[in-house]
């Protein structure tokens, strides 16, 4: 059996797909096996997975023809992952060639490691890059006992630069039907909750930005997601923090609500009476200080020579 599975979810995504196999294929670190789950693309997915069965890919596709979603879908890909760990690499995603071998090197250090991260780039067409996680940016990605760190700074980890204890993601789920834009934060609070979890300070993956990242609709579903995961896991964190990231959430989700015609009036009742006015009024010094940082700081990836 293989150490682990690279999982690659995919959904009309033949434009990149090729170049994020290439990716895999020229890992320092072979033990894998290569999981391509297809979503019921309608492009050419099939006929690229069926050019890379002879190296080492299994293909699977959702049933019926009809896309069951990432969540869905994610949960599907792990049930028929063979491998002790797994990884995780979206189909628009690029590894860098070291990736497994640093990451494989975290995960046989401590058997109480159950979740293994690394830093991701964002990428834009015209050349332009910037870490994905910008609360860490500047500093040391965190590690440890992180399940209060990830409510408390909300989703940082890329899941294209993760690799996870197969059973240890198996125990977090199974993934809600509720979860469909978010399964991934899902799965690392379901995994920090018991295990410790460990960071690989280098660039390991390549986060490919394009129109399709993110869309008002997908936006204000994403909150509405975390409000669940708030409530599904509010016994196992501290009142004044669930209730603190109940106001952000639902100030987010208010914000969404009101940029669309017909949903403005529901959202300004939810800003005032779930979200916070002083939070939202923060807001646009938060993001005037982070571009002010940029020009004036030098990443911590770039300032230590970690791009590997």
């Amino acid at each position: 059996m293989p150490f682990m599975s690279v999982i690659v979810n995919a959904h009309n995504g033949a434009a990149t797909l090729e170049q994020t196999l290439e990716s895999i294929l020229a890992q320092t670190f072979s033990d894998y096996e290569i999981v391509l789950w297809d979503d019921a693309s309608s492009d050419d997915t099939p006929r690229i997975a069926a050019r890379y069965a002879a190296r080492g890919l299994r293909y699977f596709r959702s049933p019926g023809e009809r896309a069951l979603g990432l969540g869905a879908a994610r949960q599907e890909a792990l049930g028929v992952a063979r491998g002790e760990w797994v990884a995780f690499l979206d189909q628009d995603d690029v590894w860098l060639p070291r990736n497994l071998e640093m990451q494989v090197a975290l995960a046989r250090s401590d058997p109480r490691v159950g979740l293994v991260y690394g830093r991701a780039v964002r990428f834009w067409p015209d050349g332009a890059e910037r870490d994905f996680d910008h609360l860490h940016e500047f500093a040391a990605l965190p590690e440890g006992a992180l399940f209060e760190r990830l409510w408390r700074e909300s989703c940082f980890i890329c899941i294209s630069a993760t690799l996870m204890r197969r059973q240890a993601a198996i125990d977090a789920g199974p993934i809600p039907p509720e979860i469909t834009i978010i399964p991934d934060y899902f799965l690392y609070l379901g995994i920090a909750r018991r295990w410790d979890v460990r960071a690989v300070q280098e660039v390991v993956c390549r986060y490919r930005m394009h129109a399709g990242n993110a869309t008002p609709k997908t936006r204000a579903r994403m909150q509405t997601e975390v409000l669940f995961l708030i409530d599904r896991w509010r016994q196992d964190i501290d009142p004044r923090l669930a209730r603190r990231r109940m106001q952000v959430h639902s100030t987010v989700l208010a914000v969404e609500e009101m940029r669309r015609p017909g949903r403005r009036i529901e959202g300004l009742r939810r800003l005032l009476r779930e979200g916070s006015v002083p939070f939202l009024l923060s807001r646009p010094f938060a993001w005037a200080y982070r571009a002010l940082r940029r020009k004036l700081t030098t990443p911590y990836w770039i300032r230590h020579g970690l791009a590997a």
